[in-house]
């Protein structure tokens, strides 16, 4: 897979992508967002506590840090400083500014559009890597080579 990933700009989700999918040892729970309280979204430490994906760490080591981008979800301005500091202690090679936070996943493939435009670089030269189907799908289907995360697992 590095390969295919050199020479691209390569956009990563962060949820279930480059971390484990639990929040407070949970995976989901009684609302779309994982099931955490609106208190614990708002002040508490939802997701500071979950593991990095070591794959997904020793493959973007291995990657031109000025094409690597974290293209995540957020919920809350908490869960934004969370990630902030999660990313700095894991993955402290992805540039501060190449991290790009949305209100929901739905708004990826625009993110995906717009920074495409931004950078003024081809459809086909951008690579998104996420674990929802949904969210590939449709990035496929607008022209970007798109992976499931679990391309990435040996």
């Amino acid at each position: 897979m590095l390969e295919k990933l050199k020479e691209k700009y390569v956009f990563f989700d962060l949820d279930g992508t480059l971390s484990e999918y639990r929040f407070n040892n949970h995976v989901s729970g009684k609302n779309d967002w994982g099931g955490q309280t609106w208190e614990e979204l708002f002040f508490g430490d939802v997701f500071v506590s979950n593991r990095p994906l070591i794959t997904m760490v020793e493959l973007i080591k291995k990657l031109d840090c000025d094409k690597v981008y974290v293209l995540g979800a957020v919920t809350t301005n908490h869960e934004i400083d969370e990630k902030y500091e999660w990313l700095q202690k894991y993955y402290p090679f992805i540039k501060k500014e190449n991290i790009i936070f949305v209100a929901d996943s739905s708004l990826k493939l625009i993110a995906l559009e717009q920074y495409s435009k931004k950078l003024n670089i081809e459809k086909k030269n951008i690579i998104f890597v996420d674990d929802k189907h949904s969210t590939i799908r449709k990035t496929e289907e607008e022209g970007f080579t798109s992976y499931h995360i679990t391309s990435f697992m040996n």
